[in-house]
């Protein structure tokens, strides 16, 4: 079966997000309804947070883990998945690459997690983008819901809160309302959020994708409740030396899809990426030996490395 919405097939796939609002404008309220909550700052204690072209998915019973969240999207989107039995949660931050392969990835684990619960259903949040200029949000809204779409697994769309929806409304440049969304993994509360913490190796993280690496990776081992980090490899860049020396405007206006919606920290990130890339080139050799590094969740809300 295709993608859901009211338990009726959605059809073929809109090509516009406007053709999915003509079709079910009760999207537009539910959309009003996310987008007011005010932004919680979320502390770290049971928090794991996903970065872009990141995954994770996690069931109600782990005592380490009861937040999933992740942040910095303006043109990227944000999935959570939901089991309604077993209350089995995932949550993914897609920037258009790797979509396919993620999505199957994502769907299969929720369903691998749910302990034979069969009954129940999965629903499908879909929040991010904005109307930015070049179109990049709603070309991954599109892109996004078509591939939910022609996986043939069932998938409820309950939210969709995406590119003009997730636009602040008035004049002057439009910016997103959400960047950062958490979901309570017991209950399936989400609201609009910020976070204390990242987690570790964020600059190894950012990194990745940087350099082109398209995989969207599960960044959490069920089994040992570990968050786990490679091993994986990333290219070299040219000249990445000058790169590192690049000024703040520099960055922000050519390293991003949307400089003026970036956050703060956008260029600090960026730099330590970088500097991650021209420090540790060849990282199965200079930063991982052969291992992925293994991190536990520790009572204060810390990540302290195992492996």
């Amino acid at each position: 079966m295709p993608l859901l919405v009211d338990d009726q097939p959605l059809g073929p796939s809109p090509k516009s997000v406007a053709e999915l609002l003509q079709r079910y404008p009760m999207f537009k309220e539910s959309a009003v309804v996310i987008s007011s909550k005010p932004t919680k700052e979320v502390p770290p204690h049971g928090l794991l947070y996903v970065g872009q072209r990141e995954m994770a998915v996690v069931d109600p019973d782990d005592e380490c883990i009861q937040v999933l969240g992740t942040d910095d999207a303006t043109t990227c989107h944000i999935a959570i998945l939901r089991q309604t039995a077993s209350n089995v949660t995932g949550i993914c931050h897609f920037d258009g690459s790797g979509m396919s392969n993620a999505v199957q990835k994502l769907i299969t684990k929720v369903k691998s997690l749910t302990g034979g619960k069969q009954w129940g259903r999965l629903e499908l949040s879909l929040v991010g983008g904005f109307l930015d200029n070049n179109g990049t949000s709603e070309e991954l809204s599109v892109k996004l819901l078509d591939t939910f779409n022609k996986n043939p697994t069932d998938v409820h769309l309950n939210l969709a809160c995406i590119t003009e929806l997730n636009t602040r409304p008035g004049g002057g440049s439009p910016f997103p309302i959400i960047y950062g969304l958490a979901v309570i993994i017991q209950t399936g509360e989400m609201f609009p959020a910020k976070f204390q913490d990242r987690g570790p190796d964020q600059p190894l993280r950012s990194a990745r994708h940087f350099t082109g690496s398209e995989e969207v990776i599960d960044i959490y081992d069920n089994n040992k409740k570990q968050l786990v980090i490679g091993p994986f490899n990333y290219s070299s860049m040219d000249e990445i030396d000058l790169l590192c020396r690049l000024p703040d405007p520099i960055i922000r206006e050519h390293l991003s899809t949307s400089p003026e919606q970036e956050p703060k920290h956008f260029e600090a990130s960026v730099r330590a990426a970088l500097v991650q890339i021209r420090d540790f080139p060849d990282p199965l050799k200079t930063v991982f030996k052969g291992k992925g590094h293994h991190y536990k969740k520790e009572p204060d809300g810390k990540w302290s490395k195992v492996a």
